[in-house]
């Protein structure tokens, strides 16, 4: 099993590094406007759409940074000191400090609103570039962005504010979203296991951790419901909203913050959501993770199968030891060779249930859940 688990592994992580990275290497970059495009057809070519996103350029700032250094390939470091040159004079809010969300083609800012989710990613590009590439200067932009979250996202119940006004007022007060928090303590996590005495990391990773346990959780059921209300309740219109995927990312999580901690404090737990995510999101009859589940009904409620739940399987998979989850692990990787991404490095987005094409273009953030997932299928290989 090992063997073909290998096998496919490195038949991915080939595909990806030698055809998918070197597809956006050429077509991703705008050069008659900089930065780069949220979405690309197969044939190489942009869709119109005329902003740029800053989550979209912090997510390909950790990739190619990740991969400049794994490969040593020249483009791959240029990729990442453009995205990053481009990020820091295009986003960044002179005036008030943090990140604009989008920005026009023309420069102008398109939406001053600033949200966590990107503010997470921006932490996990910076931390990425900064310490693949020895990139010292990532630190000062590092540290002004956690003052940002820290004193203007904070909350006093613990959790973060998603979304401020460019005063810094709280746009979501009666939501809490598991997602944005979910990524923060990601990019937290990464900065501390690179500097683990860290106290701020260590503050901030430590809040998100027992956030999450005591008031994003329910425990009772195991379960992650994508919305709650501001008392962290399932009080509101799509509170039923369950993320078969989200499992699969909160458990590897988990199990990253048990191996920084050299603890073993949430082993049951990551076990406990990995099963749930796959009993609620594995479709066994036709194979691949649903999209959305509906915990209140139990039943699936969105049916369709998007490229990243079944990347977020396959990475907590790798991390999950026994024969019965490697079954699992060489069922996914086969499913994403032979459905989603093709051999020239282009993929597929999103199938119906049965496999029937839903969305052909690719958007261009995908590549950091193949890239995330690949680098836990390579640790995995020097376990064995």
């Amino acid at each position: 099993m090992n063997d073909i688990i290998t096998s496919l592994s490195d038949a991915f992580r080939d595909r990806f590094s030698e055809e998918t990275l070197m597809f956006f290497a050429e077509n991703g970059w705008d050069e008659q406007y900089g930065g780069l495009f949220e979405i690309l057809e197969a044939n190489g070519e942009s869709k119109d759409i005329p902003f740029r996103r800053v989550m979209v350029h912090a997510r390909q700032l950790f990739v190619f940074s990740r991969w400049a250094k794994l490969t040593g390939n020249n483009h791959f470091i240029a990729n990442a000191d453009k995205i990053f040159n481009f990020m820091t004079s295009a986003f960044w809010d002179l005036k008030n400090g943090g990140w604009f969300s989008k920005v026009n083609l023309d420069g102008s800012v398109k939406d001053q609103k600033k949200d966590l989710y990107a503010h997470a990613f921006i932490l996990f590009g910076l931390a990425n570039y900064k310490s693949s590439l020895n990139r010292k200067t990532a630190q000062t932009w590092i540290d002004k962005t956690l003052t940002i979250v820290e004193y203007r996202f904070s909350r006093e119940d613990g959790s973060f504010r998603q979304e401020l006004s460019p005063g810094f007022e709280d746009l979501s007060p009666m939501i809490r979203s598991q997602n944005p928090h979910m990524h923060l303590l990601e990019a937290m996590l990464y900065l501390l296991e690179n500097d683990k005495q860290n106290p701020r990391y260590l503050t901030l990773v430590n809040r998100l951790l027992n956030l999450f346990e005591n008031k994003i959780l329910d425990n009772e059921n195991k379960l992650i419901r994508e919305y709650l209300d501001q008392n962290f309740e399932p009080r509101l219109v799509n509170s039923f909203i369950v993320e078969p995927g989200h499992h699969y990312e909160w458990a590897w999580l988990l199990n990253w913050s048990d191996k920084i901690y050299k603890s073993k404090k949430y082993g049951d737990l990551t076990k406990k959501l990995f099963n749930k995510g796959w009993r609620i999101g594995w479709d066994s009859k036709n194979g691949g993770v649903f999209d959305e589940f509906d915990c209140e009904n139990n039943q699936v409620f969105l049916s369709t199968k998007r490229l990243w739940p079944l990347l977020e399987l396959i990475k907590v998979l790798s991390v999950i030891s026994s024969n019965f989850h490697g079954d699992n692990l060489s069922l996914a990787l086969e499913i994403i060779l032979e459905r989603y991404i093709k051999p020239d490095g282009t993929w597929i987005e999103r199938f119906d249930q049965n496999w029937a094409v839903i969305d052909k273009t690719m958007p261009t953030s995908s590549i950091y859940h193949m890239a995330m997932t690949i680098l836990e299928l390579e640790a995995r290989k020097l376990k064995k």
